[in-house]
Parts: C-alpha cells; sequence; structure tokens
C-alpha cells in the first residue's frame, strides 16, 4: 500500500495514512476505510502493515480482496482518539473521492477496538457519509446510535469483559430505532479477534464492497 499524507488546505494539519487504488475496471470503485487499533498509533503509516490489520493481511497475503475494491487506512497519533482527527479523515475521504474515481455512494467504514470506537464514532457524526459499518470489538454510547441507518454487522468476543457489551445494546437501539444492524458474537473469544477479516465464513470484505447507500 502507498504512505501518503493528506494536508488541510485551510488548517494546514497533516494526517498519515496508506493507500491502495482500485486496481482494475472503469468507473467509480468502492472504498474501504480501516481504523486500526492502539497497537498502530504513531507518525509512520508503515506501522499498520505490522500489526494485524487488514493492510497486514493483505500484505502477507492472506486477504486477496477483488482488485476493484480500494483501501484507505489512516493513522491515529500516538495519545488521540479518532473523534480527534476526524475532520481531517472526512476530509481525506473528499479528497480520495475527487481524485481517485471512488463511488461516493459506497463508501465502508470498519476498524477493531480503539477503531472499532472510531468506527461508531465517525458514522454518528457524518452517518451520511457511509454505505455500510462493521465495528469490531468495539464500545459505544448506545444511546447516540439512533441516527444510524446503514447496514451494520457489529462483531465482538463474548468473553470481552475489558470492553464490555455495550455494543449488544447498541444493536438493540439501533434496530429499535428503523436501522439495520446484526451482532456476531463469537464464542469463547475475547478481545483479540481481528482475524475475522480473513475468515471465509464472514466474508467481511466482500460484504462491505457490496453495500451501496440509498441515497449517494
Amino acid at each position: 500500500m502507498q504512505k501518503r499524507v493528506y494536508e488541510d488546505p485551510t488548517s494546514g494539519q497533516k494526517l498519515n495514512y496508506l493507500f491502495s487504488p482500485a486496481q482494475s475496471g472503469g468507473g467509480r470503485h468502492p472504498l474501504i476505510i480501516y481504523l486500526h487499533g492502539m497497537d498502530g498509533c504513531g507518525d509512520d503509516p508503515a506501522l499498520i502493515e505490522q500489526i494485524e490489520s487488514i493492510p497486514y493481511y493483505i500484505e502477507r497475503g492472506e486477504l486477496s480482496p477483488s482488485p476493484e475494491i480500494a483501501f484507505a487506512a489512516p493513522q491515529c497519533p500516538e495519545g488521540k482518539r479518532y473523534g480527534d482527527i476526524a475532520e481531517l479523515i472526512f476530509s481525506m475521504i473528499n479528497e480520495l473521492i475527487a481524485n481517485e474515481s471512488i463511488d461516493p455512494g459506497r463508501i465502508a467504514l470498519t476498524g477493531a477496538s480503539l477503531g472499532g470506537m472510531g468506527t461508531f464514532e465517525l458514522a454518528i457524526r457524518r452517518p451520511e457519509l457511509f454505505s455500510c459499518l462493521v465495528p469490531v470489538c468495539a464500545s459505544v454510547d448506545p444511546s447516540r446510535c439512533k441516527e444510524l441507518k446503514m447496514p451494520i454487522h457489529i462483531f465482538h468476543g463474548e468473553l470481552d469483559r475489558g470492553m464490555g457489551f455495550s455494543v449488544v445494546e447498541a444493536n438493540a437501539v439501533i434496530n429499535t430505532s428503523g436501522g439495520q444492524s446484526r451482532i456476531t458474537l463469537l464464542p469463547g473469544q475475547g478481545h483479540e479477534i481481528r482475524w475475522i477479516y480473513c475468515a471465509h465464513e464472514y466474508d467481511i470484505v466482500n460484504w462491505m464492497a457490496g453495500q451501496v447507500k440509498l441515497v449517494p
């Protein structure tokens, strides 16, 4: 994946990220945004390929996505949360839409642990931006999830007591509010469940790429 730096033209703030453009097909392509966990924080996005993550799995050949899918993985700085850099990420996405033949109706968002919390946070702030969400081993304030109407698949270990089980209530709140959420509680699993991105039975990447916003 390419190491890139996005610089906001107004504030001058910078955001490190990895990007993999779509490799085939004409027209516009789906974009999957991946938010890494705490172990990927820093100031060199190459670190994201060294920890368990979608870029790591792609680099090692454990995940072979369709060449028509583009990927971006912004790097959260040390001591920050994704909410702190949310506006930079939104601006980065807009730049990718403008310059990389990205379909604005097919922008999927996923992340694990810190990135799972970031997945909820970014979607709560800009629900109209994303076609679907896959929060992995996350936590969230369920009362903030009422406006999440896009397809959502939550993954959580049934023994993940450290992160807690707020996602179970969030799943219920989303569906009660007219959303489309489902949750998979993985039997016998704790917090470390990033392997699910490579699990054929869930086929997460292809599912995300296939989701289209009703109103792009």
